[in-house]
Protein backbone atom coordinates (compact mmCIF):
# COMPACT_ATOMS: atom_id res chain seq x y z
CA UNK A 1 0.00 0.00 0.00
CA UNK A 2 1.04 3.28 -0.58
CA UNK A 3 2.18 5.76 2.65
CA UNK A 4 2.56 9.22 3.20
CA UNK A 5 5.83 9.52 4.66
CA UNK A 6 7.48 13.15 5.88
CA UNK A 7 4.57 15.06 3.43
CA UNK A 8 5.38 13.34 0.64
CA UNK A 9 3.14 10.57 -0.88
CA UNK A 10 5.04 7.30 -1.12
CA UNK A 11 4.51 4.04 -2.81
CA UNK A 12 5.34 0.99 -1.13
CA UNK A 13 8.01 -1.53 -2.90
CA UNK A 14 5.49 -4.37 -3.39
CA UNK A 15 5.23 -5.92 -6.34
CA UNK A 16 1.91 -6.41 -7.02
CA UNK A 17 0.17 -3.34 -7.16
CA UNK A 18 -3.83 -3.00 -6.46
CA UNK A 19 -6.27 -0.70 -8.21
CA UNK A 20 -6.09 1.78 -5.37
CA UNK A 21 -2.25 1.64 -5.68
CA UNK A 22 -2.11 2.28 -9.24
CA UNK A 23 -4.69 4.92 -8.90
CA UNK A 24 -2.66 6.64 -6.70
CA UNK A 25 0.36 6.38 -8.81
CA UNK A 26 -1.70 8.18 -11.06
CA UNK A 27 -2.38 11.19 -9.48
CA UNK A 28 1.11 11.87 -7.82
CA UNK A 29 2.23 11.75 -11.68
CA UNK A 30 -1.02 14.20 -12.34
CA UNK A 31 -0.26 16.57 -9.50
CA UNK A 32 3.79 16.34 -10.88
CA UNK A 33 2.26 17.26 -14.27
CA UNK A 34 0.66 20.71 -13.11
CA UNK A 35 3.58 22.25 -11.66
CA UNK A 36 5.88 20.62 -14.13
CA UNK A 37 8.38 23.20 -16.21
CA UNK A 38 6.98 23.35 -19.80
CA UNK A 39 8.77 21.10 -22.29
CA UNK A 40 8.73 19.75 -25.77
CA UNK A 41 7.89 16.52 -26.02
CA UNK A 42 6.02 13.94 -23.51
CA UNK A 43 8.95 11.46 -23.60
CA UNK A 44 10.93 14.46 -21.51
CA UNK A 45 7.64 15.33 -19.01
CA UNK A 46 8.00 11.62 -18.66
CA UNK A 47 11.66 11.06 -18.42
CA UNK A 48 11.22 14.63 -15.94
CA UNK A 49 8.58 12.39 -13.35
CA UNK A 50 11.40 9.96 -13.32
CA UNK A 51 13.99 11.84 -12.08
CA UNK A 52 11.62 13.66 -9.25
CA UNK A 53 10.57 9.91 -8.15
CA UNK A 54 14.50 9.37 -7.55
CA UNK A 55 15.17 12.53 -5.62
CA UNK A 56 12.59 11.52 -3.30
CA UNK A 57 14.54 8.45 -2.55
CA UNK A 58 11.85 6.19 -4.41
CA UNK A 59 14.32 3.18 -5.43
CA UNK A 60 15.47 2.46 -9.40
CA UNK A 61 13.48 -0.17 -9.74
CA UNK A 62 10.52 1.03 -8.07
CA UNK A 63 10.44 4.30 -10.36
CA UNK A 64 10.50 2.07 -13.39
CA UNK A 65 7.89 0.04 -12.27
CA UNK A 66 5.61 3.20 -11.72
CA UNK A 67 6.53 4.78 -15.10
CA UNK A 68 5.53 1.36 -16.68
CA UNK A 69 1.93 1.65 -14.82
CA UNK A 70 1.54 5.24 -15.82
CA UNK A 71 2.48 4.36 -19.47
CA UNK A 72 -0.31 1.76 -19.41
CA UNK A 73 -2.82 3.36 -17.99
CA UNK A 74 -2.14 6.21 -20.27
CA UNK A 75 -3.23 3.92 -23.28
CA UNK A 76 -6.72 4.68 -21.79
CA UNK A 77 -7.50 7.22 -19.92
CA UNK A 78 -7.37 10.94 -21.32
CA UNK A 79 -6.77 13.26 -18.33
CA UNK A 80 -3.24 12.77 -18.42
CA UNK A 81 -2.47 13.58 -22.02
CA UNK A 82 -4.43 16.85 -21.87
CA UNK A 83 -2.05 17.92 -19.03
CA UNK A 84 1.14 16.25 -21.28
CA UNK A 85 0.19 18.56 -24.10
CA UNK A 86 -1.43 22.12 -22.26
CA UNK A 87 2.04 21.57 -21.11
CA UNK A 88 3.66 21.63 -24.12
CA UNK A 89 1.85 24.05 -26.28
CA UNK A 90 2.91 26.22 -23.80
CA UNK A 91 6.91 25.34 -24.22
CA UNK A 92 8.69 28.28 -26.28
CA UNK A 93 10.72 25.29 -27.87
CA UNK A 94 8.46 23.42 -30.32
CA UNK A 95 9.75 19.60 -30.71
CA UNK A 96 7.42 19.10 -32.89
CA UNK A 97 6.77 19.87 -36.57
CA UNK A 98 4.42 22.96 -37.00
CA UNK A 99 3.98 21.97 -41.24
CA UNK A 100 1.09 19.58 -42.65
CA UNK A 101 1.72 16.01 -42.36
CA UNK A 102 3.75 15.55 -45.59
CA UNK A 103 1.72 11.86 -46.19
CA UNK A 104 -1.37 13.86 -45.87
CA UNK A 105 -0.14 16.30 -47.97
CA UNK A 106 0.42 13.55 -50.81
CA UNK A 107 -2.57 11.87 -50.03
CA UNK A 108 -4.93 14.56 -50.85
CA UNK A 109 -3.17 15.89 -53.63
CA UNK A 110 -6.00 16.10 -56.59
CA UNK A 111 -8.87 14.83 -54.36
CA UNK A 112 -11.70 16.57 -54.68
CA UNK A 113 -12.11 18.46 -51.25
CA UNK A 114 -15.04 17.30 -48.79
CA UNK A 115 -15.62 17.11 -45.01
CA UNK A 116 -12.81 16.11 -43.14
CA UNK A 117 -11.96 14.76 -39.46
CA UNK A 118 -8.35 15.55 -37.79
CA UNK A 119 -8.62 13.32 -34.85
CA UNK A 120 -5.94 14.75 -32.35
CA UNK A 121 -5.49 17.90 -34.27
CA UNK A 122 -2.97 19.46 -31.58
CA UNK A 123 -2.05 23.12 -32.80
CA UNK A 124 -4.35 22.74 -36.21
CA UNK A 125 -1.25 21.92 -38.91
CA UNK A 126 -3.12 19.86 -40.65
CA UNK A 127 -6.28 21.09 -40.15
CA UNK A 128 -5.62 24.57 -41.26
CA UNK A 129 -3.80 22.89 -44.34
CA UNK A 130 -6.98 21.06 -45.17
CA UNK A 131 -9.23 24.42 -44.91
CA UNK A 132 -6.86 26.22 -46.90
CA UNK A 133 -7.37 23.51 -49.98
CA UNK A 134 -11.23 23.73 -49.30
CA UNK A 135 -12.14 21.46 -47.15
CA UNK A 136 -14.68 21.38 -44.60
CA UNK A 137 -12.58 20.55 -41.62
CA UNK A 138 -13.77 19.78 -38.02
CA UNK A 139 -10.67 18.82 -35.68
CA UNK A 140 -10.79 17.71 -31.78
CA UNK A 141 -8.20 17.38 -29.24
CA UNK A 142 -7.99 16.73 -25.57
CA UNK A 143 -5.93 19.66 -25.00
CA UNK A 144 -8.03 22.97 -24.70
CA UNK A 145 -4.60 24.74 -24.90
CA UNK A 146 -3.89 23.36 -28.60
CA UNK A 147 -7.28 23.76 -29.58
CA UNK A 148 -7.12 27.68 -28.74
CA UNK A 149 -3.61 27.68 -30.54
CA UNK A 150 -5.67 26.23 -33.69
CA UNK A 151 -8.29 28.91 -33.36
CA UNK A 152 -6.15 31.43 -32.92
CA UNK A 153 -3.45 30.30 -36.39
CA UNK A 154 -6.70 29.71 -38.22
CA UNK A 155 -7.91 33.20 -37.58
CA UNK A 156 -4.65 34.66 -38.33
CA UNK A 157 -5.12 32.89 -41.92
CA UNK A 158 -8.59 33.84 -42.71
CA UNK A 159 -9.78 30.03 -42.41
CA UNK A 160 -12.33 29.00 -41.00
CA UNK A 161 -12.28 25.20 -39.20
CA UNK A 162 -14.67 23.67 -36.29
CA UNK A 163 -12.91 22.65 -33.29
CA UNK A 164 -13.92 20.41 -30.33
CA UNK A 165 -12.37 19.82 -26.67
CA UNK A 166 -12.80 15.86 -26.88
CA UNK A 167 -10.96 12.41 -26.21
CA UNK A 168 -10.68 9.78 -29.50
CA UNK A 169 -12.48 7.66 -27.33
CA UNK A 170 -15.86 9.95 -26.29
CA UNK A 171 -16.00 12.03 -29.40
CA UNK A 172 -18.65 11.10 -31.51
CA UNK A 173 -17.42 9.85 -35.02
CA UNK A 174 -21.02 9.70 -36.60
CA UNK A 175 -22.12 7.62 -39.46
CA UNK A 176 -21.49 8.38 -43.18
CA UNK A 177 -20.09 11.44 -42.34
CA UNK A 178 -16.54 12.21 -43.32
CA UNK A 179 -14.80 12.38 -46.45
CA UNK A 180 -11.51 11.81 -44.89
CA UNK A 181 -10.22 11.10 -41.10
CA UNK A 182 -6.87 11.82 -40.63
CA UNK A 183 -4.90 10.68 -37.26
CA UNK A 184 -1.45 11.41 -36.83
CA UNK A 185 0.99 10.76 -33.68
CA UNK A 186 -2.29 10.37 -31.41
CA UNK A 187 -2.57 7.98 -28.50
CA UNK A 188 -5.83 6.44 -30.08
CA UNK A 189 -5.97 2.61 -30.86
CA UNK A 190 -6.30 2.97 -34.36
CA UNK A 191 -6.05 -1.15 -35.14
CA UNK A 192 -8.84 -2.14 -32.55
CA UNK A 193 -11.58 -3.67 -33.85
CA UNK A 194 -13.75 -1.64 -32.15
CA UNK A 195 -11.99 1.71 -33.46
CA UNK A 196 -11.67 0.34 -36.83
CA UNK A 197 -15.49 -0.22 -37.20
CA UNK A 198 -15.83 3.34 -36.21
CA UNK A 199 -13.73 4.52 -38.46
CA UNK A 200 -15.39 2.36 -41.38
CA UNK A 201 -18.94 3.37 -40.18
CA UNK A 202 -17.65 7.25 -40.03
CA UNK A 203 -16.10 7.35 -43.63
CA UNK A 204 -18.54 8.12 -46.62
CA UNK A 205 -18.46 5.44 -49.45
CA UNK A 206 -15.11 6.52 -51.22
CA UNK A 207 -14.10 7.88 -47.71
CA UNK A 208 -10.43 7.83 -47.25
CA UNK A 209 -7.96 7.32 -43.96
CA UNK A 210 -4.68 8.33 -43.43
CA UNK A 211 -2.63 7.46 -40.56
CA UNK A 212 1.14 8.01 -39.45
CA UNK A 213 2.36 7.50 -35.93
CA UNK A 214 5.78 6.02 -34.18
CA UNK A 215 5.81 1.93 -34.93
CA UNK A 216 7.07 -1.12 -32.74
CA UNK A 217 5.76 -4.57 -32.55
CA UNK A 218 3.43 -5.26 -30.12
CA UNK A 219 4.98 -6.83 -27.04
CA UNK A 220 8.61 -4.72 -27.41
CA UNK A 221 9.67 -3.28 -23.84
CA UNK A 222 9.28 0.15 -23.34
CA UNK A 223 6.68 0.82 -25.99
CA UNK A 224 5.19 4.33 -26.31
CA UNK A 225 1.21 5.09 -26.04
CA UNK A 226 1.66 6.38 -29.50
CA UNK A 227 3.08 3.29 -31.12
CA UNK A 228 1.33 1.13 -33.50
CA UNK A 229 2.20 -2.37 -34.85
CA UNK A 230 2.41 -2.13 -38.51
CA UNK A 231 1.69 -5.80 -39.21
CA UNK A 232 -1.50 -5.67 -36.79
CA UNK A 233 -2.59 -2.25 -38.42
CA UNK A 234 -2.67 -3.97 -41.50
CA UNK A 235 -4.52 -6.95 -40.67
CA UNK A 236 -7.01 -4.33 -38.88
CA UNK A 237 -7.50 -2.22 -42.02
CA UNK A 238 -8.61 -5.08 -44.44
CA UNK A 239 -12.07 -4.62 -44.79
CA UNK A 240 -11.26 -1.26 -46.42
CA UNK A 241 -8.79 -0.91 -49.35
CA UNK A 242 -5.18 -0.56 -48.53
CA UNK A 243 -4.17 2.86 -50.72
CA UNK A 244 -0.48 3.06 -49.09
CA UNK A 245 1.51 1.04 -45.93
CA UNK A 246 5.12 2.23 -45.01
CA UNK A 247 6.69 0.41 -42.30
CA UNK A 248 9.95 2.84 -42.42
CA UNK A 249 12.12 5.25 -40.56
CA UNK A 250 12.28 8.26 -41.43
CA UNK A 251 12.05 11.76 -39.48
CA UNK A 252 9.05 12.23 -36.93
CA UNK A 253 6.84 14.92 -36.84
CA UNK A 254 6.66 14.15 -33.49
CA UNK A 255 10.79 14.26 -31.40
CA UNK A 256 11.81 15.99 -35.56
CA UNK A 257 14.36 12.45 -35.15
CA UNK A 258 14.80 9.36 -37.02
CA UNK A 259 12.35 6.65 -35.64
CA UNK A 260 10.33 3.83 -36.79
CA UNK A 261 6.87 5.11 -38.47
CA UNK A 262 3.92 3.14 -39.92
CA UNK A 263 2.39 5.04 -42.37
CA UNK A 264 -1.60 4.34 -44.19
CA UNK A 265 -3.63 5.44 -46.47
CA UNK A 266 -6.50 3.36 -46.79
CA UNK A 267 -9.75 3.88 -48.72
CA UNK A 268 -13.41 2.67 -47.75
CA UNK A 269 -15.16 0.83 -51.02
Amino acid sequence: MLQRLGGACLLSAASALGQDDIAIIWADFLGWLKSAKPSQDPGVLIRGYRRHLLERGVPDQEAGSRIARIMERMRTNSDGWRQIFNNIYASADGGFSTRPNALLVSAVENRTPGKALDAGMGQGRNSIFLAAKGWQVTGFDISDGGIQIAQKNAASAGLKINTIVADGAHFDYGSSRWDLIVITYEPFPVSDPGSVQRIRDALRPEGFLVVESFASDEGTAGRKPVDIDPARLLRAMLPLRILRLEDTVDIADWTLEKARLVRLVAQKP
